[in-house]
C-alpha cells in the first residue's frame, strides 16, 4: 500500500495568496479577463477568510487563544525551498523569522498583524464565495479510505486538510494539543483528518516526512506522528538525523525494522511527498501549519475553539 500523492489545480504554479479558489470551468482562455478572474478569486478568497477568521475569534481573551491567538500567528514561515538548498538550514537557524511565528505574506491592507483579530474594512464589508471556488475547495480532500495519512469517516461532512513540516514547532504544538481534544468528532463521523506535508526547512524535514511515510506502509503513520511530535521542542527547528528517525520507529515497535529502513529511500514514498510539496505551493501555502476546513482556511496552530466554530459553520453550509 503505497501513500497516495496530493491534487493540485491546473495552471496555478505561484499564486500571490494563501488557499485560493481556482475556478476550473472549462472556458476558453483569454488573458485580460483571465487576469481579472484570478485577482479577484484571490482577494475574494482572502477577505472571506479575513471576515470569518474575525467572526470566530471576537471576544476571545489572548491570554487563553495559546499560540495561535491571532490570524497567521503560531505559524512557522518559510520561502519555498527544494531538498539542499542551503537556505533552508539559514532558515531554520534564524531566530527572527520562522520561528517568531510570522504571518504569511498578504496584501498591504493585511500586512500587520498583531495579537488582536483586525477588524474588516468598509470596502470588505460583504465578500462573497461562488458556488464553483465553494465547489473546488470541498473536491481537494482525497477521501481515500486506504490512505494511511488520513483519520475519520471516509465520507465525514467536514474534512480538515492539514499542511505541515514535522520540524515546525507550531505544527507540534497542535498535533500534540489540539488535534487530540477534536477526536471526537473524528470518532462520531462528523470530521476526516488529512495530513499533507509542506516541506519549508529543508533535507532532514524532508526525511522526516518520508519517515512517517514509511510507518505508514506498516499501518502505523499516526503512531509515528505522535512520536515526532511528542518530543518535539518548545521552539525551534529540531535536528533530524537518520539514526533519530530509525529510533523512532524502534520507539513504536514498528514491526518490520528492515522494511522500515529501505522505505526511507523509496522513490515511490518520495514522488507521493513531492506530489503533497507542488499542491501546498500551487495553493499559496507559506506557512505552517495551514487547515482548511472545508471551505474555511486557518492559518496557525489556532485553538479547538477555532477549529469546532468553523466545523459547525461548516456543518450547517453541508446540511442547507
Amino acid at each position: 500500500m503505497s501513500t497516495p500523492s496530493g491534487q493540485v489545480p491546473p495552471g496555478n504554479d505561484q499564486p500571490s495568496a494563501p488557499i485560493a479558489p481556482i475556478p476550473q470551468s472549462g472556458q476558453p482562455k483569454s488573458n485580460t479577463p483571465s487576469i481579472m478572474w484570478a485577482v479577484a478569486t484571490i482577494v475574494v478568497a482572502l477577505v472571506g477568510g479575513f471576515l470569518i477568521y474575525t467572526a470566530m475569534t471576537q471576544g476571545d481573551e489572548p491570554a487563553d487563544a495559546g499560540p495561535g491567538s491571532a490570524q497567521g500567528a503560531g505559524s512557522d514561515e518559510g520561502a519555498d525551498r527544494e531538498a539542499g538548498d542551503e537556505a533552508a538550514e539559514d532558515g531554520a537557524a534564524d531566530d527572527g523569522g520562522a520561528d517568531d511565528g510570522a504571518a504569511p505574506e498578504a496584501p498591504a491592507a493585511e500586512s500587520e498583524q498583531t495579537s488582536e483579530a483586525p477588524q474588516p474594512t468598509e470596502s470588505a464589508a460583504e465578500p462573497t464565495v461562488t458556488e464553483e471556488q465553494k465547489q473546488f475547495l470541498l473536491d481537494l480532500p482525497r477521501r481515500d479510505a486506504e490512505d494511511p495519512m488520513a483519520k475519520g469517516d471516509v465520507d465525514a461532512p467536514v474534512v480538515i486538510m492539514e499542511f505541515a513540516d514535522y520540524r515546525c514547532p507550531f505544527c507540534a504544538s497542535w498535533g500534540r494539543d489540539v488535534q487530540p481534544a477534536l477526536q471526537d468528532l473524528i470518532d462520531d463521523g462528523t470530521v476526516r483528518l488529512e495530513f499533507r506535508d509542506r516541506i519549508l526547512f529543508g533535507e532532514e524535514s524532508e526525511a522526516t516526512a518520508l519517515a512517517a511515510r514509511a510507518a505508514g506502509e506498516q499501518g502505523m503513520y499516526w503512531e509515528y506522528h505522535d512520536a515526532i511530535f511528542a518530543a518535539a521542542p518548545d521552539s525551534g527547528h529540531p535536528d533530524m538525523p537518520r539514526e533519530k528517525l530509525l529510533g523512532f520507529a524502534e520507539e513504536i515497535d514498528i514491526p518490520d525494522l528492515e522494511k522500515f529502513e529501505a522505505d526511507l529511500d523509496s522513490p515511490e514514498l518520495r514522488e507521493a511527498m513531492q506530489a503533497d510539496q507542488e499542491q501546498g505551493e500551487s495553493l499559496g501555502v507559506r506557512s505552517t501549519p495551514t487547515f482548511l476546513v472545508n471551505t474555511v482556511a486557518l492559518v496557525g496552530a489556532q485553538p479547538e475553539q477555532v477549529f469546532r466554530q468553523a466545523i459547525e459553520q461548516e456543518l450547517v453550509a453541508v446540511t442547507e
